[in-house]
């Protein structure tokens, strides 16, 4: 660390406090995604649907709590099952919209940490040349030519050191978040799809019970 200070240059700085924005940033979403579930399992899915099948919503609901964003906007779902699909579906994708850019925070800090890096790398590349040049027109000593040549190809390293890894992580939580986004759409689709048959089921049950009565009354 004291050879990156002492020879690094005044660049050095922003790309260690860069280096820890994105340490920092990264440490944080990692635990946030590993304590949230990112899937609903089929079984329990399976569960939800037979309760609604047997118009027990409530218990549906509860299934749906504490099993992270996918679960909470189903219960939502679940909640206004009495409704009409399009309006489920509206309420559903209302809610999708605050729970998933939950999950992005301070992504896009990442994202701008891992582009601007290699950019602070080559600045300090530039002014660790000029020095070099100085060097040379005022016949410098071999020890000011090395330490403008030192600093221009560290910053260079630190940088490219940081943006690498730091733009690897910004592109696994982003690839994280679509897989969940695709699944939640998936579950979505099941669940109204769900909705709408056993709708369609209990209105044929009671039409058939009228038609009946009607017959036997006439």
């Amino acid at each position: 660390m004291e050879y990156l200070l002492s020879r690094g240059g005044i660049i050095i700085y922003p790309l260690l406090i860069s280096s820890l924005v994105a340490l920092t940033i990264i440490i944080e979403r990692f635990y946030q995604f590993i304590r949230i579930p990112r899937q609903l399992p089929d079984k329990l899915m399976e569960v939800i649907k037979e309760n609604i099948a047997l118009k027990k919503y409530k218990e549906a609901a509860s299934l749906c709590e504490g099993k992270g964003p996918t679960a909470r906007i189903l219960k939502r779902g679940i909640i206004n099952a009495h409704k009409d699909p399009e309006d489920i579906e509206k309420l559903m994708e209302e809610l999708k919209w605050d729970e998933f850019p939950r999950l992005e925070k301070h992504l896009e800090g990442l994202n701008f940490v891992g582009k601007i890096s290699p950019s602070l790398g080559l600045l300090g590349t530039v002014t660790g040349m000029i020095k070099t040049f100085q060097a040379l027109s005022l016949n410098g000593e071999p020890q000011q030519l090395a330490a403008g040549i030192s600093e221009a190809l560290i910053t260079t390293a630190v940088g490219l050191i940081i943006s690498i890894p730091t733009l690897a992580a910004y592109y696994y939580f982003i690839n994280k978040i679509k897989q969940m986004i695709n699944h939640t759409e998936k579950r979505e689709i099941e669940l109204l799809n769900f909705i709408s048959e056993h709708r369609i089921v209990n209105d044929t049950e009671i039409y058939s019970v009228g038609r009946e009565r009607s017959e036997v009354q006439a």
